[in-house]
């Protein structure tokens, strides 16, 4: 009984400190899908809903940011922007609501984010489930993912809306699991005009699954058909701010005979053609632990090709630990290569990205009522060790964003080595993931969430 009350405790514990993170910071990008999400009603009940693209923009202000933009991706994201915004929609129309000044009202627009965290959670518990995991190595996972690096900073702290098309993604991964196709092909459909980023996980697994070259159309048919609906009704929903996050697939190139050729997409044709040339396994484990190496090493692929918005990221995350477990002989291994590049990446983004984790961040939220109204003498982290340290700043500005990254991809090259095929020289083999770990993995991201609250208070 006293366990029972210790782990009850515990989880009290750890969702407080959760909560109390996750609502510390307001990024910019709630501002604007909450502007978009509550125009659409003002569209709808106008009668333009069909020139939503051509009418609707983000126009608003509150103490952090002043923000002006348009909507860039495809109507399906902004339903659902609209359908959980209605109460803030109703808070402004019929009570002249200042929602962009109240933290209740941002803290409500950014639980969306919150609820699909957890119903990614939950996808990958039913994943694991589907996997035959035993009980504790389904709370591996979910450790594993509860303390993640990436999801504390694309999800606590830039808050972004990815985790929305990922719970769709994992459902279709626990159908395709269950070699359920016609499912799987459904919940595809569904994730990719939330954003084509889906279509990197459904490409290489249905190409894995199926040879036959109609079936393989049929499906590619019925997830494109719910994309091109949208894109033929709302045909003026160019979208520009796409084509940019397109471009970046072709950002490094190697030459061949004086011609330039893309790294990302040489890389990607060479996995398609092995998933389709590759045996469909008979074995029901075989094939699941299959499919798990290529869903990671799909993403993999990208982040370290192509970068990208520093959100990303976390679409790779899952699959990566649900991977981790699946391979229990180098869980041990895998789990400590993955803490280390993880929060190496998040340092990268720190250095890089500077503005996600800025002291703006915080000024809407409930931190401006503890600590006051703070000056603007340090907009970030960087400031800070710029104006205590100036000579180390000037060394790390060369050189730490190009270390940080280069143990990323070194661990994502480490990380294959170990979990692709079967290790028989690995020192650390069969042993468990220790409760340790976890404790470090908590630390860390909790100190990264601490980097633009640092920056806040001095």
């Amino acid at each position: 009984m006293k366990r029972i009350k210790t782990k009850k405790v515990y989880w009290i514990l750890l969702g407080a400190i959760y909560l109390l993170l996750f609502y510390a910071f307001m990024y910019s990008d709630i501002l604007i899908t909450t502007s978009h999400g509550i125009n659409l009603w003002d569209i709808l009940f106008d009668g333009n809903v069909f020139d939503y693209y051509k009418f609707c923009t983000s126009d608003v202000s509150n103490a952090a940011y002043e923000i002006y933009n348009i909507p860039g991706y495809d109507f399906l994201i902004y339903i659902v922007f609209a359908l959980w915004n209605l109460p803030i929609w109703i808070a402004r129309r019929f009570f002249a609501v200042n929602i962009w000044e109240s933290a209740l009202a941002m803290m409500w627009a950014k639980s969306l984010i919150l609820l699909f965290t957890i119903l990614v959670a939950y996808s990958m518990i039913k994943i694991c489930r589907t996997l035959l995991f035993e009980e504790k190595r389904i709370r591996q996972v979910l450790f594993l993912f509860l303390t993640s690096s990436l999801l504390g900073s694309c999800v606590f702290i830039m808050a972004q809306y990815d985790v929305i098309y990922l719970f769709f993604m994992l459902e279709a991964l626990n159908c395709y699991l269950k070699k359920q196709m016609k499912r799987f092909t459904f919940y595809m459909a569904i994730a990719l005009p939330f954003k084509p980023l889906s279509l990197f996980l459904f490409a290489p697994l249905l190409l894995y699954k199926e040879k036959n070259v109609f079936n393989i159309c049929l499906h590619t048919m019925g997830v494109l058909l719910p994309l091109m609906i949208f894109k033929i009704v709302f045909a003026s929903g160019v979208n520009e701010v796409n084509m940019s996050n397109v471009l970046i697939m072709f950002r490094n190139k190697i030459e061949i005979a004086n011609i330039e050729i893309p790294i990302f997409l040489l890389a990607v044709f060479i996995l398609y053609f092995l998933c389709y040339s590759l045996k469909t396994p008979q074995d029901d484990k075989e094939f699941q632990i299959g499919s798990l190496r290529i869903a990671f090493i799909a993403y993999a692929i990208f982040f370290v090709l192509c970068g990208g918005n520093p959100y990303w990221l976390i679409l790779m995350v899952p699959f990566q630990y649900l991977l981790m477990v699946a391979n229990e002989s180098t869980a041990f291994l895998s789990s400590i290569i993955e803490t280390i590049t993880s929060i190496c990446l998040v340092g990268c983004q720190i250095w890089q990205t500077c503005w996600c984790f800025d002291a703006r961040l915080l000024r809407s939220t409930y931190m401006v009522k503890i600590y006051g109204e703070r000056s603007d003498s340090t907009n970030n982290i960087l400031d800070i060790i710029h104006n205590i340290a100036p000579s180390l700043y000037d060394l790390a500005n060369e050189r730490a964003a190009g270390i940080l990254y280069g143990i990323f991809v070194a661990g994502i090259f480490a990380f294959i080595w170990v979990n692709y095929g079967k290790r028989k020289d690995n020192a650390l083999e069969a042993r468990e993931i220790p409760d340790y770990l976890f404790a470090v993995r908590l630390f860390l991201f909790i100190a990264e969430c601490f980097v633009p609250i640092i920056a806040f208070i001095f």
